[in-house]
């Protein structure tokens, strides 16, 4: 990329429309999950619209989302509404044309397209940076601890709704009601040692953390790349399911671990579907499958191993587990717990994080001129994560019933002597 020269103009304190008072608690699921910001890009040609009405839609649309306005406080942790309730805006121009600085790679470089905390507070923050040509970079930071990804994209296509000045729909769910524990509460499995750990970090084994600079790592899978990956199983597998296969076998030997050591490959899974939860509910609501496997195995076998192991325990990790934690979270609601997730700089080491945004609806997110032309993760420091996004279609921003046809875009992150390794193989198939 280009160097960049970014101007700050102005940042604005973006307050909702209705102004809500109160403390709303977060579940187990929000609580689970990592008290960090997940930063991410979408460009736009131009012409889009003022950064007035977007600033305008975005009051609206945290009125639809107010816990997006608030801030974590306490422990256990809520989320507060007060009067100072918001999101700041920043607002940044570039005197070059944003052609001249594509392509975006996801470099340390990137972070000033987009706002960056190390606190918890704010819980969104969001950037607008204008170029001379009239294109806009919308950078977006939000924590984690209250929503998941589907739960963002929810707001965004709820922002741009409000941009075209269209209905919305749907409309958000909040109420913690539809997360029933049954009664008494039965958890089922150990999740105070799986999701959780029972004291604080300082007080456990502290997690590996890597000190100099993590590779974010691009690649491309085409559709025929694709499906050349699904003729090699012998047993049926779904398309997500050879693609995870292929990518943590080849990470796994970038790696170049031991033979005999245990890799996995930590995949999220959307409890929605499996607790009868409508996909509008707002909230984090993901929980992780772990295959497992020898490194040998999983290196030396066909695609369609790993794909059977990737099956069976996203398999087993269905409602009944689900509502195990929901259980768990009923009795545990008043203790402190801490989430098992690690902090940033931490390394994965002989693991795989796998976060899907092949259902999100970056496609509908229109900033008041079409579709965004690119939609990616900004620099992770975290090493050992892959996100898979689709690649937007140069026709049509490729939506959930056509996810795979332009193919996908993969972001890897590994120490800079993997990330070398990785890059060589990653487009063999064997």
């Amino acid at each position: 990329m280009v160097a960049m020269e970014v101007k700050h103009l102005n940042t604005t304190w973006v307050k909702p429309e209705t102004r809500l008072h109160g403390k709303i608690p977060l579940t187990i699921f929000d609580r689970a999950s990592a008290d960090m910001h997940i930063a991410s890009i979408l460009v736009y040609d131009a012409p889009t619209a003022s950064n007035t009405k977007i600033k305008l839609a975005l009051a609206k649309a945290l009125t639809y989302y107010p816990v997006l306005a608030g801030k974590l406080s306490g422990q256990p942790p809520v989320v507060v509404l007060d009067d100072e309730a918001g999101a700041p805006v920043s607002e940044m121009s570039v005197e070059g044309n944003l052609e001249d600085f594509l392509p975006f790679k996801p470099t340390p470089e990137l972070s000033i397209l987009h706002p960056y905390t190390q606190e918890t507070n704010p819980l969104l923050m969001v950037q607008l940076t204008r170029f001379a040509c009239g294109g806009l970079v919308l950078g977006l930071s939000a924590n984690h601890a209250v929503a998941d990804g589907q739960s963002m994209s929810n707001f965004y296509v709820t922002w741009s709704q409000l941009i075209m000045e269209k209905e919305v729909s749907p409309i958000p769910t909040h109420g913690r009601s539809v997360l029933r524990p049954r009664d008494p509460p039965m958890p089922e499995y150990p999740h105070q040692n799986m999701e959780f750990s029972m004291s604080p970090p300082s007080d456990d084994q502290p997690p590996e953390i890597y000190e100099g600079a993590i590779e974010n790592v691009q690649v491309h899978y085409s559709y025929d790349f694709i499906m050349k990956l699904k003729e090699r199983p012998e047993t049926k597998h779904s398309t997500f399911e050879c693609l995870l296969s292929h990518l943590w076998k080849k990470v796994t030997a970038a790696r170049g671990l031991d033979d005999q050591v245990i890799t996995r490959a930590r995949v999220s899974v959307n409890g929605r579907p499996r607790l009868g939860v409508s996909g509008d509910y707002f909230g984090n609501l993901v929980l992780t499958a772990f295959p497992a496997a020898k490194v040998k195995d999983l290196v030396q076998e066909d695609v369609g191993y790993g794909a059977r192991l990737i099956k069976e325990a996203v398999g087993q990790t269905g409602s009944e587990y689900f509502q195990s934690f929901v259980d768990f979270g009923e009795l545990y609601k008043d203790k402190a717990l801490y989430p098992s997730a690690g902090p940033d700089g931490a390394t994965l080491s002989t693991d795989l994080e796998v976060d899907s945004w092949l259902g999100f609806q970056f496609h509908q997110v229109d900033m008041g001129g079409g579709a965004p032309r690119l939609f990616m993760p900004s620099w992770i420091p975290v090493e050992g994560l892959a996100i898979i996004a689709p690649t937007p279609s140069p026709e049509k921003a490729a939506g959930p019933s056509d996810r795979w046809r332009s193919g996908v875009d993969i972001t890897v992150t590994l120490l800079p002597e993997h990330a070398a390794a990785f890059e060589k193989i990653a487009y063999s198939i064997d």
